[in-house]
């Protein structure tokens, strides 16, 4: 059984397991091992999942967000059709085993399986299972049944999101105990619960009573209430599987990455044009503030009678400007570098010399060094090239730098904000957007049952070695790139080497204008760009 806790970071189950708020994760941890582990760069759900699921870094399956860059590849959203690699339960299904797959993250679109799959987030809001006899039983019992609740609509009702959130975890694990109850010969079943990493997005400031954006009277423990629900849902998990199963089972609670609060926010490109590394397309800055305005006045659609034409026209347009570049503010003839995408994703211009110029990542390294804390006035980021975390076939696709916070409550954001100060205070969430958490690269890990050493260090592992560490405990070997966590595994028998075919990846889009639009917007309220 492998649980994720979507977003679920490392120091906070640390110190609700401490507090007693978490016991199904400490009796784990107790019998078993805990410990951090590492997401991918970025440390971004569709990336660290692709990982997760394909053994493999993020040049070796191509997936580095939720949608490509344009400068750099067909502009697309991306989902599992465009991914590169083997995914696990194909290699499951090679070996004999039988697998379920609820609610994990870029599974959409699905394809047939030797079990049982319910796409998750990344795909649109409302699942497609298979087999269909399965998904006429679970839909029968959740007619209503989502992939996660939507991220859009809760300001000023942060209880009543919290309450949502709390509900759709019993939900996922109601369709869990279902995929358990028709697949009697399940050898693993991997579920996500995204309640947290939504919870941790918009509910952080309230939380946290240092955040920049807490007031007053504004404070609540819905962030902690979720975590305890997917706590309990673990038990509850676990202990339905000891029922139907009669064995003795494998527990691994994870985590894609980890969950921060968000103090500030540091504008890439409005340093990147500071210090002359980009240049914002005067003409197109003027023409984006003219569509705002004109799109400011206009009610949302669902409140419109002929206003409606003319609110379409301009996000239509905003739109077409979208689909351009990677940026359509930026003059990209003029620019040597840009960040695009979310977790500091730095690329050298595709429209000159500048990716031919090895001097010009040495400036940036030298520059963004130079950046200092707005409090303590250490250095602000690490900064890592492309070659040393990634390797495979699309490593073209991918970023020359990944910008990383040294303090992972600074949020590097790549929206092209022209007048924006490089290092601001997210001090208010109506400017700022909704959100007041952002992604870390520490997720967690708990492991427990038949094949874990108890007492084991995961440390140092990543969420890209589960598929191998899950194979080889079913005396599987696919021979990944990324291997198993030995460290935390009893000695076992020669394993079976198994192989299966890798899907096509293509560039064809899945997704209809509609779903892509509600995609995007959930996206973009939870702060990714």
């Amino acid at each position: 059984m492998c649980i994720g806790v979507d977003g679920g970071d490392h120091d906070l189950v640390r110190n609700l397991m401490w507090e007693g708020r978490l016991p199904t994760l400490a009796a784990l941890a107790g019998s078993g091992t805990f410990g951090p582990l590492r997401s991918t760069l970025p440390a971004f759900t569709p990336t660290a999942w692709s990982s997760f699921l394909t053994g493999m870094n993020p040049a070796g399956h191509g997936i580095f967000g939720f949608s490509t860059n344009p400068n750099r590849v067909q502009n697309r959203l991306d989902s599992a059709a465009s991914r590169a690699g083997t995914p696990l339960w194909r290699l499951l299904g090679a070996g004999g085993i039988r697998s379920a797959f609820i609610t994990v993250p870029f599974t959409y679109p699905p394809e047939p399986m030797d079990g049982i799959v319910v796409t998750g987030f990344g795909g649109p809001q409302y699942p497609e299972i298979l087999p269909r006899p399965v998904g006429n039983r679970i839909l029968t019992s959740h007619p209503e049944l989502m992939t996660a609740i939507a991220p859009t609509g809760w300001k000023g009702r942060s209880k009543e999101l919290a309450e949502s959130l709390i509900d759709h975890v019993g939900q996922i694990a109601d369709v869990c105990v279902l995929a358990m109850e028709m697949e009697t010969d399940l050898g693993l079943l991997c579920v996500d619960f995204m309640s947290s990493d939504i919870a941790g997005h918009l509910l952080w400031h309230r939380y946290d009573h240092e955040h920049p954006a807490h007031r007053s009277g504004d404070d609540g423990d819905e962030i902690v209430r979720v975590y305890e629900a997917v706590d309990a849902a673990c038990a509850r998990l676990i202990d339905q599987a000891s029922f139907l199963y009669d064995e003795d089972l494998t527990v691994f609670v994870v985590s894609d990455h980890g969950l921060r609060p968000a103090y500030w926010m540091f504008n890439a490109n409005a340093w990147l044009a500071q210090e002359g590394f980009l240049r914002f397309d005067p003409r197109a800055v003027a023409r984006a503030k003219r569509f705002r305005t004109a799109a400011r006045g206009v009610p949302d659609d669902e409140h419109l009678g002929p206003g409606r034409v003319r609110r379409r026209r301009v996000i239509d347009r905003l739109r077409r400007d979208r689909d351009r570049s990677a940026l359509p503010l930026v003059d990209f003839t003029a620019t040597k570098a840009y960040c695009h995408g979310y977790g500091g994703l730095i690329y050298l211009s595709e429209s000159n010399p500048s990716r031919q110029d090895p001097r010009l990542l040495d400036e940036l390294c030298t520059g963004l060094a130079s950046v200092t804390h707005p409090t303590t006035g250490a250095p602000v980021f690490e900064v890592v090239r492309k070659e040393e975390v990634y390797a495979g076939p699309f490593i073209d696709r991918a970023p020359e730098l990944i910008v990383l916070p040294r303090d992972e409550r600074i949020h590097v954001a790549s929206t092209p904000r022209p007048d924006a100060e490089p290092l601001q205070v997210l001090d208010n969430l109506e400017e700022g957007g909704s959100w007041s958490g952002h992604h870390a690269v520490s997720g967690f890990l708990v492991a427990s049952g038949s094949g874990i050493i108890r007492g084991a260090e995961p440390d140092p592992a990543t969420f890209g070695q589960m598929a191998a560490t899950l194979l080889a405990l079913h005396g599987l070997d696919a021979n990944l790139e990324l291997p198993a966590i030995r460290g935390i595994l009893e000695e076992a028998p020669e394993p079976v080497p198994v192989e299966a075919a890798a899907p096509d990846a293509s560039a064809e889009d899945v997704f209809t204008p509609d779903q892509e639009a509600a995609i995007v917007a959930q996206l973009q309220a939870l702060g990714y760009e």
